[in-house]
């Protein structure tokens, strides 16, 4: 059994340089913030209760027909909104991963099994695994593409194999994408989101740095989205997030492109760096963070604390299901700030 974890990244105390959240370090683009200065004029009116005109322009970003597409606030809501509408009896969640997963179905009476991936094979998700898990009664199976805190990605042949099985076996499969847009040579399953029981999660509060406004949508076929569409509370968007999401999409494609490129060779030259430090290990990540393993803690959390003293606040892994003591997230940040968390690393000794 999984049990309820509250604890997340972002929001650190006043001058902390936060490394704990997985935010675009290029931060929003001009676009957006322009748009989140002409959306002022909107907020002493009330928005459409439900927001088919930005659903229509996610869906044309995503590539699917609007009644694909249901938008929310941030893809939190959504994960909430999943577990309240299929209620499945029976749900795997492959792990670590995102704790409010577990917990939204959990708050629902629901007590979801762990598909536990392991440090060993660096936290990577075999399909056989997952296969097996339907095949013994799973009804319904969540797998973050790329999984955060891990870093890992499920190939997308792999990821269609394992929607086939759920859709035979009328089983529900839910994809987490929120970081996909930071991967490189990224293939979403929206592609294969014809599939009736496949719903796919997208997040634009990471790539367009909008946690603040969160959206997010959801994805899937016009029969599961409709039920979602129809429970779903009024006014999930407001004015203004949907307001600048919409200038966020019309730049789109440039922004996300020299986000990728910024976000690769950062995330090998940390790697890289930290790998070379005695008692330090790194897992392999495509996305905008990556998990790191230090060894030789005294007491539990002494990194963290070490590079709290410098300023520096990262996301403390032992409580997260799947986890353990000594296991970090660090989000990827700008070329000087991601050097002054090597500084402070490089001067840490258990």
């Amino acid at each position: 059994m999984i049990r309820i974890d509250r604890v997340h990244g972002g929001n650190p105390s006043d001058g902390v340089l936060d490394f704990s959240a997985s935010i675009n370090p290029l931060g929003p683009p001009r676009a957006a913030l322009d748009a989140y200065h002409a959306a002022v004029v909107e907020i002493a009116s009330y928005p459409p209760a439900y927001s088919q005109h930005l659903d229509a322009a996610l869906a044309g970003w995503l590539g699917v027909e609007p009644e694909w597409v249901l938008a929310g606030n941030g893809s939190t809501q959504l994960i909430y909104l999943l577990a309240r509408v299929l209620k499945p009896r029976l749900p795997v969640i492959v792990t670590p991963t995102f704790s409010e997963i577990a917990n939204s179905l959990i708050i629902e009476g629901i007590e979801p099994r762990a598909l536990n991936t392991t440090s060993d094979c660096n936290f990577q998700l075999y399909p056989e695994a997952a296969i097996e898990c339907l095949r013994d009664g799973a009804d319904a199976i969540f797998i973050g593409r790329p999984n955060s805190p891990t870093g890992t990605i499920l190939k997308i042949d792999e990821a269609a194999e394992i929607a086939t099985v759920c859709e035979r076996r009328d089983s529900w499969c839910v994809f987490d994408e929120a970081f996909i847009d930071f991967v490189q040579d990224a293939h979403s399953s929206v592609a294969f989101a014809e599939n009736r029981k496949c719903i796919v999660l997208r997040s634009l509060t990471k790539i367009f740095a909008l946690p603040g406004l969160r959206v997010g949508c959801v994805v899937g076929h016009p029969d599961a989205i409709g039920k979602l569409r129809d429970a779903i509370e009024p006014w999930s968007v407001n004015a203004v997030a949907a307001h600048v999401t919409r200038a966020c999409l019309d730049v789109a494609d440039g922004f996300v492109r020299e986000t990728r490129e910024f976000v690769c060779v950062e995330v090998a030259r940390m790697a890289d760096a930290l790998s070379q430090l005695p008692g330090v290990h790194v897992f392999p990540s495509v996305a905008n963070f990556m998990m790191m393993e230090v060894k030789g803690e005294l007491i539990p959390g002494d990194f963290g604390k070490h590079l709290l003293e410098h300023g520096i606040g990262v996301r403390d892994l032992r409580g997260l299901p799947g986890c353990r003591a000594g296991l970090y997230r660090i989000g990827i940040r700008s070329k000087s700030d991601n050097d002054r968390f090597l500084q402070a690393t490089r001067s840490w000794t258990p």
